[in-house]
């Protein structure tokens, strides 16, 4: 399995394979739910007698109704955003940036940081799979960031590719496996 990679007229973009079903992915699910019980509430309200709540019946329903629709809309929001984190070397203003997608088509850059701050770029085999690995980035006053993965006989070129527009040096051939996630072990 090849790193999924796009070019385009201002550097690439980096995609991972797998997709992982992690806490964001539930909590996107939970808020989804949330929206649409604020939808039915909001909407619900009007079935409640007027004789219940008095003459300010019709006033508190509005407002209620205008609360709870807000409520929907936040909530939609977050829910529909990205949980996939994209990384996009763009080599015409020189940094690397770790993207998602935002709601409604949007995107939303997560961190930028400049291709100067690129201490190292390696491939990191998996502790379970030995074939598969990931590209990992080092950088200067931050975590590592994962730029792909799959096989680790595909990924040299990748760390290449990365390494050169970062200019460096290449780094060593594989290191051992240091990372978490569905793939490690």
């Amino acid at each position: 399995m090849r790193p999924s990679v796009t070019d385009h007229f201002w550097g690439f973009e980096v995609r991972p394979n797998e997709l992982v079903i992690d806490v964001a992915v539930l909590m996107r699910v939970l808020t989804a739910l949330f929206a649409g019980a604020t939808f039915i509430t909001a909407l619900g309200i009007w079935l409640i007698p007027s004789m219940a709540l008095a003459d300010t019946a019709f006033n508190l329903k509005l407002a209620y109704s205008i609360f709870m629709m807000l409520m929907t809309v936040l909530l939609a929001r977050v829910a529909v955003r990205g949980t996939q984190v994209r990384v996009q070397f763009d080599t015409s203003v020189g940094e690397v940036r770790e993207v998602v997608d935002g709601a409604f088509g949007g995107r939303l850059v997560l961190a930028r940081y400049g291709l100067d701050a690129v201490e190292a770029v390696e491939v990191v085999e998996s502790l379970k799979n030995r074939g598969f690995g990931q590209v990992q980035i080092r950088l200067r006053g931050a975590n590592a960031i994962s730029a792909g993965d799959g096989a680790v006989s595909a990924l040299a070129v990748l760390r290449n590719r990365i390494a050169n527009d970062c200019g460096l040096e290449l780094s060593g051939p594989v290191r051992g496996a240091v990372w978490r996630g569905s793939s490690a072990g």
